[in-house]
């Protein structure tokens, strides 16, 4: 017996016995083993494909190519849509990760926001893979921008961290986690900042040397080194205050008195008290006179609106302390100003001087000492108010003399800084992460200067709606810090693979950074 393999061989075998003659094609069908509803329903179908022609088999093959296409369209949809919600998990993760968050709230948060259930081992694979691109990226755009920097050491703990941040954008320039405060550990950090020449250090012998080993001109933080000083003044300003209190209590006492010997002893009391009080707020307002003095001696102006020079201030800081020695409490507070008697906490006055001699009498007028300073204070005081990086303003200058005298002035104003205070701005918010993360592993840190420098200032009358790169007048190629992560990780990748190097995108400029 023969099995036929395709319905059109038997639909054809059963044609030639239907011209033989009634019953040859039963007898057909039983010969090549084919039941006689099989055979029948064949022909049926072939009769039908005889009728309706190959035009309508290709017209149902299309209408399957078009079903198909759209299966493959709706998958692809989810596909997008699918990858679009992890990016959305992505940046949920990581924005929560560097406004310090721990992994268990994040993973409450992202089930709340988005309805994805993580685990905490996702969300720690998340942070740890944006943390490694970190260095490179911060390395790339940010390392070593400005020409004057403020350092710092700081506290993880038992770590400590050095901070070197610009100072009029607060940006974070350079970053280094150590085991000691050694100048060992920090030279590497400025050994990456190419462009740093000056830079602001409180006493830390491990930043100094560190610094100087580097080349930079090191300047003495007149944050830390007025800091005691002031302290001791607000300590003796609550001692004169208690003196004022026991003053008015020993006058409400001489009031109360009705007896003649309560009124004698309250008045012999209160006379005291009066004598100690008035002594007391005498030397406050002395000293309170010295120690503007002292402190004004680092301003960039004298008080009669003159330049200020370091041989100038260095003389008014003498005569104040030699003052302020005359009184066992003057004594005191001197002995706290002494450290800033150091040639270094007069460098910022030694640079604007040189930064501000290049200028000639055609340039300030024939007043010149008198011109430049009321040209450096009216700089300060529009800088205490605006802070757009000097290139932004040199791009705006109409290039006329008094522009560039401008432009000058600016300029040293800008590399004239006293201390490192702006060091602070940012470690408040690093401490805010370490409370909830705990422990701070060095490229989460490079993540988190990431995220600083390109997060905007939510408030502040100068520096708010703007962030840290604008500001110091780096240009990025996009105002996104998770994009700028993926954006120079696709870029490394791709210029690694010799054939995809020729079709990568131009790399952007890396930033144009200010003059100050």
């Amino acid at each position: 017996m023969v099995y036929f393999r395709t319905p059109w061989e038997v639909v054809n075998g059963m044609w030639s016995a239907r011209q033989r003659g009634h019953g040859w094609v039963s007898t057909y069908l039983r010969q090549v083993g084919v039941p006689r509803s099989t055979g029948y329903r064949w022909e049926g179908e072939l009769r039908w494909l005889a009728e309706f022609g190959a035009g309508e088999l290709e017209r149902v093959r299309a209408e399957c190519v078009r079903l198909r296409a759209e299966v493959a369209c709706g998958e692809a949809e989810r596909s997008v849509e699918a990858s679009a919600s992890r990016a959305r998990e992505r940046a949920l993760i990581l924005e929560a990760a560097v406004l310090g968050t721990s992994d268990t709230e994040i993973a409450r948060l992202v089930w709340t926001a988005l309805g994805r259930a993580v685990s905490h081992e996702t969300v720690n694979a998340v942070i740890a893979e944006a943390s490694r691109r970190a260095p490179e990226v911060f390395a790339r755009h940010f390392a070593g921008v400005g020409r004057v920097g403020a350092a710092d050491e700081i506290f993880l703990g038992r770590t400590p961290l050095l901070l070197v941040v610009e100072p009029g954008s607060l940006l974070v320039s350079g970053l280094g986690l150590g085991d000691r405060r050694t100048a060992a550990e920090w030279e590497p950090v400025f050994a990456t900042m190419e462009d740093l020449e000056r830079c602001a250090c409180d006493g830390g012998t491990g930043v100094n040397a560190a610094a100087r080993a580097a080349g930079l001109d090191v300047q003495g933080d007149l944050f830390h080194g007025l800091r005691d000083a002031e302290a001791w003044l607000s300590r003796f300003t609550a001692t004169c205050d208690k003196r004022l209190a026991v003053e008015e209590n020993a006058r409400a006492v001489l009031k109360a008195a009705t007896e003649r010997k309560q009124r004698q002893d309250a008045a012999s009391r209160h006379q005291r008290t009066v004598a100690e009080a008035d002594a007391a707020l005498a030397e406050w307002v002395r000293l309170s006179d010295l120690w503007t003095q002292a402190r004004g001696a680092f301003d960039l102006v004298t008080p009669e609106g003159r330049l200020n020079t370091p041989a100038s201030a260095q003389a008014t800081l003498r005569t104040a302390l030699a003052a302020m020695e005359r009184t066992p409490e003057g004594l005191s507070l001197s002995g706290k100003l002494k450290p800033v008697k150091d040639p270094r906490f007069f460098a910022h006055l030694r640079t604007l001087e040189r930064d501000l001699s290049r200028l000639g009498l055609d340039q300030v007028g024939p007043e010149r000492e008198a011109a430049l300073g009321r040209l450096v204070a009216e700089t300060v005081a529009w800088r205490r108010r605006d802070k757009d990086p000097v290139s932004f303003l040199r791009a705006a200058s109409t290039g006329s003399l008094a522009d560039e005298t401008e432009l000058a002035v600016i300029e040293a104003v800008d590399r004239a800084v006293r201390s490192s205070s702006s060091v602070e701005c940012v470690n408040s918010r690093i401490r805010l992460v370490q409370v909830a993360r705990k422990r701070l592993g060095e490229d989460f840190l490079y993540l988190l200067a990431v995220y600083h420098n390109m997060h905007s200032f939510g408030r502040g009358s100068v520096r708010e709606g703007n962030t840290p790169a604008e500001l110091a007048g780096i240009v990025l190629p996009t105002s996104d810090w998770i994009e700028l992560l993926d954006y120079d990780a696709d870029e490394a990748c791709a210029v690694r693979d010799p054939e995809a190097a020729p079709s990568a995108p131009a790399p952007p400029a890396d930033r144009a950074k200010t003059a100050a």
